[in-house]
């Protein structure tokens, strides 16, 4: 820079107009080169006349974006001179040579790409990850020799996220509450999408460890990025920095995502949370004939108007499914009179057809508004109660399960070993410890715990 502002300064046929330099680009695209565009912006003005550039490869190491920009420059009479090939643009040998030269600077950015990419390589199997981007992820940040140190600040916010995603929130819902209480996210800013909170769950990184080249850039010039599903080594490395989340933790969220895409795959479900403190059980109670959600409803019937209750969603389609050994018989539609003849009303209700039994449908069955709720507090009462046979089922559980069995397990142990009966109907409670309820044939309601208990109400 010194140098040309110096050259230019010094001839007297040039006038100065200012040095255009990118510091730290690869030059593979024009997008981030702010510097470039600038002059490019300068030239459509009519502020330059001619470029002086070192070579090629400084102005450009895409061949497209390389003779657009000079053919453009051409239209607006803008001479550009490549000192190291000694070319001018405005030569008529200009464009022909400029097409060799910089394919061959197209071809420099490939080796050079090839050589950084096997230099990451052999650092990632020598257990050395320094030239990882912190900045993409929650909770670190870098020391003065580049090691991953964990950031406090950020750190809290991954273990809450943590922590409330086994405490039963949705990811959806855990978004909605870091934008309320103002929490920032990755990049310092207020905002949180799913894929923030899904990345955060998903990280290894998290727990300490590290997976090298889960992603690969296809084309260095048009920087495109795919996911590696085996087109290129991987290597996983074990505590290769500070860990936020132990490792038993981390394993416990990834079977807790497991276990409710199978829970949503059985039941053909989107997705599996749709409560929240408004809606306690909406999306939360199955029927155990069809296998289908049920849905709370507000009855249109006269005489009935207003009444909540919830009815299998199957309904909807006309698809209940038939329930073997048992008959319903339907309620008589409420009389459309209600006016103040009596002798015609008695007549009405001496005429018309009262619905005759019929095989019973799982869309026959109905369960009143606040039974589900009434259910689980039921359940947790008689548990509490009488705790000694589940407590032995549930430390057993907790010393040979899984890392989410061991988890379930502790969570419902805390609930019995208190030994304080529920008064009401607790939401985040019954986040923590219920996996689901299920509507039998009979109409009762099978509470059935995260922990693997299942009790009948």
């Amino acid at each position: 820079m010194e140098y040309y502002q110096g050259h230019i300064q010094g001839n007297p046929a040039y006038e100065f107009a200012g040095i255009y330099a990118d510091e730290g680009i690869s030059g593979t695209s024009l997008k981030k080169r702010d510097a470039f565009n600038q002059m490019m912006e300068d030239a459509r003005a009519g502020k330059l006349d001619l470029i002086l550039t070192k070579s090629v490869s400084r102005f450009g190491r895409n061949t497209v974006d390389t003779l657009r920009s000079i053919r453009e420059l051409k239209e607006l009479h803008v001479d550009v001179f490549f000192e190291k090939e000694n070319i001018h643009t405005n030569d008529s040998k200009g464009e022909l040579l400029l097409s060799i030269l910089s394919a061959a600077a197209e071809q420099e950015s490939f080796s050079l790409s090839g050589n950084v990419k096997w230099g990451n390589r052999r650092n990632y199997e020598r257990g050395k990850i320094q030239s990882v981007a912190s900045g993409k992820f929650l909770g670190y940040t870098k020391d003065e020799n580049k090691n991953l140190i964990i950031r406090e600040d950020k750190a809290e916010t991954v273990r809450r996220i943590y922590r409330e995603f086994l405490g039963g929130y949705g990811i959806a819902q855990i978004a909605e509450r870091l934008m309320a209480d103002k929490v920032p996210n990755t990049f310092d800013q207020m905002g949180w999408e799913y894929s923030h909170i899904y990345k955060v769950l998903t990280n290894e990184k998290i727990k300490g460890d590290f997976r090298f080249q889960k992603t690969f850039i296809t084309d260095p010039i048009t920087q495109k990025r795919v996911i590696n599903t085996g087109q290129l080594p991987s290597r996983y490395l074990e505590n290769t920095h500070p860990a936020i989340i132990d490792k038993g933790t981390w394993e416990c969220v990834q079977l807790e995502m497991a276990r409710q895409r199978e829970y949503c795959k059985k039941r053909g479900r989107r997705r599996f949370h749709d409560s929240n403190e408004s809606r306690c059980i909406s999306g939360r109670m199955t029927c155990q004939v069809c296998g289908n959600s049920f849905m709370q409803l507000q009855s249109k019937r006269k005489g009935d108007i207003g009444r909540v209750y919830w009815r299998c969603s199957s309904f909807l389609g006309r698809k209940g499914t038939l329930i073997p050994g048992m008959s319903f018989t339907p309620e008589p539609n409420a009389l459309s009179y209600m006016g103040n003849d009596r002798k015609k009303l008695t007549r009405q209700k001496k005429e018309r057809k009262l619905p005759k039994p019929r095989p019973m449908l799982c869309t026959d069955i109905q369960i009143q508004s606040g039974a589900p709720e009434d259910a689980f507090i039921r359940a947790a009462n008689s548990m509490i109660k009488s705790p000694a046979g589940y407590i032995k089922r549930l430390e057993k559980q907790k010393n040979e399960g899984n890392a989410l069995e061991r988890h379930r397990a502790k969570e419902l142990l805390d609930l019995l070993l208190g030994g304080k009966e529920l008064e009401g109907f607790d939401y985040p409670l019954s986040l923590r410890l219920v996996d689901h309820f299920e509507v039998t044939p009979e109409g009762k309601i099978l509470v059935i715990f995260l922990a693997g208990i299942e009790i009948l109400i």
